[in-house]
């Protein structure tokens, strides 16, 4: 992109984008308007944030703007979303000072709040028709209602009826009109309405304005803003901020601030880094939602001081959770750390990521031997929890989130008290037992390995018999097979094979030679030959007259009282 193509690049607020004469038109081809309460939603709180601490302000980031030969007229190529959904708040408001109007509360100046707003925010009314001429122009599927229904201060006849987009816009603006009444109806303050939307919505939301020439300028700049489509990271984001927050210091301040986010980087794939930045936030402090990871950090970062504290943190932070995607990774060749390898391991076997907050506090707070203690409280808890019992991972998620704070905070500072509050979330040894006799996993793709773990581990409590499952060459025999067999009906009724084929009961490690060309499809006596010669004892030892569904149930109700002495704090 020819840097000529661009006119100006600045911080804007919304009064500068609206003020002074200029039009706005979204092209006829854009997507209609399509924010939901989610948006609106999350708009609100930044808002509310703002009213506390007004010294700051707030991005929305970009505005892509292409110039149109009209003086003061513009093209919105990247920005009409928001724009519009500031446009429905400030509807809104006018809505709210109509009602103090209507109940006789400071009836002249509110009217004249009211069309000073207006004036600012969304066109001035025409002095006949008193209909207001638009600064904001919609795609045709959506003007019409906009300046027909919502700038006329008009109520739709029927809700119900309206196209969806339509809808959406009037579903916004009540909104934002029940958030504003909540705030400065109940309690009349048409000042205060005013002042909310002229000087905090209007001064401290701020965009950065792109400025560009041409269409094909104005698409450049677009895609490289929204590459492949995709919106721009929070990772992204609190890099650049960071950068901008040191950058005035001097060039050896911002060498050494790229220089820790590389570091950062080498220990945590780009694509990875959001999730790891809340999860170093949720070692702190209480659960933030993914949304909401920016903001909080920039809420945290105001100064270079700070920045580059909370870089060294973050490099602190990035060296662990990349250890903990990594049982090989040398952090754990160290003396005190190397019996953590597998419980990071089975970690990263379940597929769990929910403990990460926790076992940074530990890394911060807690002895650093005791680490691998703590992580296999984790192991066991998610093995319990998430592996046999398929419970909400959010649920789990708050309760490690919780202790991780109360270790941050020092209202807890021994690993027994850790090790007591995770006792609460254990699934109870009762309810384990009975959910492990019952559970089904299928010995496919991914979860072979899983299923291999389990009877690996099931083989060293019951016989001492230790096999490494990541290493071992051991298969995973059906004792009733996938594709059996006519002879298995008389055992099997054909609707019931599906049932119990993945049951954990129905599973026994083998020597890959003998399962594939000795045991597989065959009848049980042929396969009973096979697993007399195993090198397991729990198949070398495995006889059975009959294999039924009550067998396989049998069974596994007995692998479950081992899982239960196997898996437990």
């Amino acid at each position: 992109m020819a840097t000529g193509a661009l006119l100006q690049t600045k911080d804007v607020n919304l009064r500068d984008v609206l003020g002074n004469g200029k039009q706005y038109e979204v092209p006829p081809f854009q997507r209609d308007y399509s924010w939901t309460e989610e948006h609106w939603e999350e708009l609100w709180l930044d808002l509310v944030e703002l009213r506390n601490e007004t010294s700051r302000p707030h991005y929305m980031g970009a505005l892509v703007l292409q110039a149109l030969p009209q003086a003061d007229e513009y093209r919105i190529i990247d920005g009409q979303q928001r724009l519009c959904t500031l446009s429905l708040l400030v509807i809104a408001a006018l809505r709210c000072l109509r009602e103090l109007i209507d109940a006789k509360v400071e009836a002249e100046n509110n009217q004249r709040r009211a069309d000073n707003l207006r004036s600012v925010f969304l066109g001035a009314e025409h002095p006949v028709t008193l209909l207001t001429s638009p600064k904001l122009k919609l795609n045709s599927a959506n003007h019409r209602f906009y300046e027909g229904t919502l700038l006329a201060m008009q109520q739709p006849v029927s809700v119900r009826s309206l196209p969806p987009a339509e809808k959406l816009l009037w579903q916004g603006v009540k909104f934002f009109q029940d958030k504003l009444k909540e705030l400065f109806v109940a309690k009349p303050d048409g000042a205060g309405l005013s002042r909310f939307v002229y000087e905090l919505v209007g001064s401290k939301l701020l965009f950065i304005q792109i400025l560009v020439q041409d269409e094909l300028s104005a698409y450049t700049v677009f895609e490289t803003l929204n590459a492949r489509g995709m919106e721009l990271t929070s990772a992204d984001l609190l890099k650049n901020y960071l950068f901008s927050i040191v950058h005035p210091t001097g060039d050896g301040s911002l060498r050494s601030a790229q220089s820790s986010w590389q570091e950062i980087s080498e220990n945590i794939p780009a694509k990875e880094i959001p999730e790891f930045l809340r999860h170093h936030l949720n070692s702190r402090m209480p659960n933030i939602r993914k949304e909401r990871v920016y903001k909080t950090m920039r809420t945290e970062i105001t100064t270079p001081r700070a920045a580059f504290d909370w870089l060294g943190q973050l490099k602190e932070s990035a060296v662990v959770v990349g250890a903990l995607e990594d049982e090989t990774a040398p952090l754990w060749e160290e003396d005190e750390l190397r019996e953590a390898r597998p419980y990071v391991q089975h970690l990263l076997l379940y597929r769990v990521t929910q403990y990460r907050p926790l076992a940074l506090a530990g890394w911060r707070k807690l002895p650093r031997k005791e680490l691998p203690i703590l992580l296999r409280y984790c192991d066991v808890i998610a093995f319990r929890y998430s592996v046999i019992a398929q419970r909400n991972a959010n649920r789990l998620e708050d309760f490690y989130n919780k202790i991780a704070v109360q270790l941050e905070k020092g209202e807890i500072t021994k690993l027994e008290q850790v090790r007591d509050q995770l006792q609460t979330m254990l699934v109870p040894d009762d309810e384990f037992r009975d959910l492990f006799a019952k559970r089904t996993i299928s010995a496919d793709g991914q979860q072979k390995k899983l299923v291999r773990y389990i009877l690996c581990a099931l083989e060293k409590q019951e016989h001492n018999h230790d096999i490494d499952f990541a290493t071992t060459s051991a298969t995973i025999e059906h004792i009733l097979p996938k594709n059996p067999d006519g002879e298995w009906d008389r055992w099997f009724p054909r609707d019931q094979q599906e049932r119990f084929v993945e049951r954990l009961g129905n599973y026994l490690l083998l020597e890959s030679k003998p399962n594939n060309r000795l045991a597989g499809n065959k009848a049980l006596p042929s396969k009973l030959k096979v697993y007399a010669d195993s090198q397991y004892p729990s198949t070398r030892d495995f006889s059975a007259t009959e294999w039924t569904a009550a067998a396989i149930e049998a069974r596994q109700q007995k692998m479950a009282r081992l899982a239960t002495a196997i898996w437990k704090l």
